[in-house]
């Protein structure tokens, strides 16, 4: 029980700064996805309060689109908000599965995500954080965007001194990239990156670290979506490029001026081209705290490293351009310097102050080499190269070895945050039915838990999909079977003999099967129970005519009104003559009378 008010039915998954755990919402009775912020942004007070005043903003926010804010506050040493619980997938789960999606599908949900940016920033909340992990899509294709005024929380200066980047590198605009102020446009840009993302299944930018993937948000254009999937139209390619222009003033100005462009798309209209930017503006120099924050580091400790690379490079450029000089116009080369050892950039720069080339040729693990700093180099030191050559050089990852940690029973989610937290690449084999694993929770992994293995090995696992349903089967044509006949049949086809009941039936013969539920040829789960009317034969009459048997035999008289219906009683008495011994003298009721069916008819018999 959290905060004495939520009951933890299970963990749904684990993001970037929080845990989210389904629970049942003890006041209201119903279900809730409670998100639990780490401890460690627990205790930044500066943080708390920027994510207090985020959530009440965000639980403002009452929009179709917009998943709801139920409740916000803190327990057990930490802060949680109180969401609606969403049912379905979220969008990069669907991209994962099917590659890409249709245009006009995709032109659909981008839509709906407009829908709820241009409502938030309405309200001044801008997101910060857009990515189809953050999208919610129903099996209606209803969308929900959710974790409004989390990112938001999360730019508060405590974190921004630690060098942390809010947000997913590969959603990140240029501005959040460089650290600087962000705006709608910002949230635009993601939506096109999401956009980019739907229509061709991969992201425009990638990298080996989040930094990478940064810089290049910042310096990198895109390649456009339509090289990559040749049937996406042109003004809908226009509109992707137009979201991710690196300057702001090239994108959309709001999110109304983006979805008025997708609904040109949606009518097969041409689309303006963005706006083109004053190319005579003065150029801007990105100062160091926006390269430490594009980076990920903190400025105050990148300083001693920055003089000392600085020094280090001023110093080796006098030296070697003297040495460079002579060796050049003396024909003899360049003996090329020893940087094995060296963080990467300081020995990027003796390279190039040397009047060389640098090529990073492979990053690779080492145990005995720490992360960033020279493993090899290609040629070696003290080699001879010509001015402007090529170094190639082998850069260390540090230690690779991780322990495979224990997804069974976890979300898919989960398994996909844990693993790239250990630098483990996953991947979700085909989804399998399962008896004993609850749907959508890991059922397998290979290697096991515990296992040990480089960093960057595949992962592989299985989610379950629940019990498998039962197989359809059609139902045979019962008619004109008896009951046993009719169970037979039934076994047969992998079903059941259900409930079973008599009606009358001039037309069909006593124990025979008149009519059945589910109907023949209808098609039912295997196991599905079929019901059976069965005939009782011909209704017997509501009355019976006495017969006359008087002056007939004992027997005659008894076999007469038996076939009637009847009961004979006999009656024994004095007969008046000799004649009269053994037949009737007189009945009850006399003849022509009508009875019940079953009715006694006493005759009386003379001795």
């Amino acid at each position: 029980m959290f905060d004495n008010r939520y009951e933890i039915i299970r963990r749904l998954g684990s993001g970037g700064m929080a845990d989210v755990y389904l629970a049942r919402d003890t006041h209201l009775e119903r279900r809730v996805a409670i998100k639990v912020l780490y401890k460690r942004y627990a205790d930044d007070e500066e943080f708390v309060a920027r994510f207090r005043q985020e959530a009440k903003a965000a639980a403002g926010l009452n929009h179709p689109h917009i998943v709801s804010i139920y409740d916000r506050g803190g327990a057990e040493g930490s802060y949680y908000i109180a969401m609606e619980y969403l049912g379905g997938r979220n969008l990069k789960q669907i991209i994962n599965e099917r590659g890409r999606l249709e245009p006009r599908q995709a032109i659909d949900i981008a839509a709906q995500i407009l829908e709820a940016l241009r409502f938030a920033h309405k309200h001044d909340v801008i997101h910060r954080d857009i990515k189809p992990h953050n999208i919610v899509v129903n099996g209606d294709g209803q969308v929900k965007v959710t974790d409004f005024g989390i990112a938001r929380a999360g730019s508060a200066a405590r974190m921004t001194e630690t060098g942390s980047i809010i947000g997913t590198a590969q959603y990140l605009s240029p501005e959040q990239a460089r650290g600087q102020e962000v705006s709608q446009g910002s949230d635009l840009y993601s939506v096109g990156i999401v956009l980019y993302e739907m229509l061709t299944g991969q992201v425009p930018f990638e990298g080996e670290n989040p930094v990478a993937i940064a810089l290049k948000q910042i310096n990198e254009a895109p390649v456009p979506p339509q090289v990559l999937a040749p049937d996406i139209p042109d003004n809908l390619n226009t509109v992707v490029m137009k979201a991710l222009a690196k300057d702001p003033r090239s994108r959309y100005r709001d999110a109304d001026e983006f979805l008025e462009d997708l609904e040109r798309c949606r009518r097969d209209l041409p689309v303006a081209p963005p706006p083109a930017v004053d190319e005579e503006a003065p150029t801007q120099v990105i100062g160091a705290a926006e390269v430490a924050a594009a980076r990920g580091r903190p400025r105050r400790k990148r300083r001693p490293l920055l003089y000392a690379g600085l020094v280090l490079a001023i110093l080796a450029f006098a030296a070697l351009a003297m040495t460079a000089y002579y060796y050049t116009f003396s024909g003899r080369g360049v003996p090329v310097p020893d940087v094995v050892g060296l963080d990467q950039e300081q020995a990027q720069q003796v390279l190039r102050a040397a009047g060389f080339e640098v090529e990073i040729e492979a990053r690779e693990y080492s145990d005995t080499v720490p992360e960033g700093r020279v493993i090899s180099q290609d040629p070696a030191a003290g080699e001879k190269l010509k001015e402007g050559g090529k170094v190639r050089l082998v850069v260390s990852r540090g230690s690779g070895k991780v322990q495979v940690p224990d997804l069974v029973g976890q979300t898919a989610d989960y398994a996909e945050a844990k693993l790239a937290e250990l630098e483990l690449e996953p991947e979700r084999q085909p989804d399998q039915y399962s008896d004993t694993v609850p749907a959508g929770s890991v059922m397998s992994q290979d290697p096991p838990a515990g296992t040990e293995v480089q960093k960057g090995s595949r992962v592989k696992y299985v989610v379950s999909k629940g019990p498998e349903p039962p197989a359809a089967v059609t139902v045979p044509d019962l008619g004109g079977l008896t009951v046993e006949e009719a169970r037979d049949r039934l076994a047969a086809s992998g079903l059941a003999l259900g409930s079973v009941s008599e009606v009358y039936s001039s037309s069909i013969p006593a124990g025979e099967v008149i009519s059945q539920n589910p109907a023949a040829g209808q098609s039912v789960d295997e196991g599905t129970a079929v019901s059976i009317v069965v005939s009782k034969g011909p209704e017997p009459p509501s009355t019976v005519t006495v017969p006359s048997v008087v002056g007939k035999t004992e027997a005659a008289a008894g076999a007469e009104i038996s076939a009637a219906g009847l009961t004979p009683v006999t009656n024994p008495v004095p007969a008046p003559t000799p004649a009269d011994v053994g037949k009737v003298i007189s009945q009850n009721p006399a003849a022509g009378a009508d009875v019940s069916p079953g009715s006694t008819v006493v005759i009386d018999v003379g001795t």
